[in-house]
């Protein structure tokens, strides 16, 4: 199943540029591109967003915006990271991009490149060690 930040719960839904604030999901079952729209419960906190996207069975997560924190708790429980770019465009448009197998992912040799939480100082402020 693939996590994809979203703006809201409508017909129309865009994807999101900030993973951690995203105020809901689209968990797309890749087989057939369906999907279910699921409120962030973690919203405003990276790595809660992280912790609940692997309880709800996701296996991979792409993104605009992500900071270290929630980056490394998706590596660490078995989650592949893909680099979205940073403009939000429609769910179906990134469904679409997310099943082409174009997408950069994001690995622990790469991350620092690919990183970045999308805050006005350009730091992760999540709070946590990243050890």
């Amino acid at each position: 199943m693939i996590a994809i930040p979203v703006e809201s719960d409508s017909r129309d839904v865009m994807s999101t540029k900030l993973f951690g604030n995203a105020p809901f999901f689209a968990l797309v079952n890749p087989s057939d591109k369906s999907y279910t729209l699921v409120p962030n419960e973690g919203c405003g906190n990276g790595i809660m967003t992280a912790n609940y996207l692997l309880e709800k069975g996701a296996t991979s997560a792409v993104y605009g915006f992500l900071g270290d924190g929630p980056f490394h708790v998706m590596v660490r429980g078995g989650m592949n990271v893909y680099w979205l770019g940073k403009e939000a465009m429609p769910l179906t448009q990134a469904i679409d991009i997310a099943l082409s197998d174009t997408l950069t992912h994001v690995t622990l040799d790469n991350a620092k490149q690919y990183l970045d939480p999308g805050t006005a100082a350009g730091a992760c402020e999540c709070g946590c060690s990243h050890d």
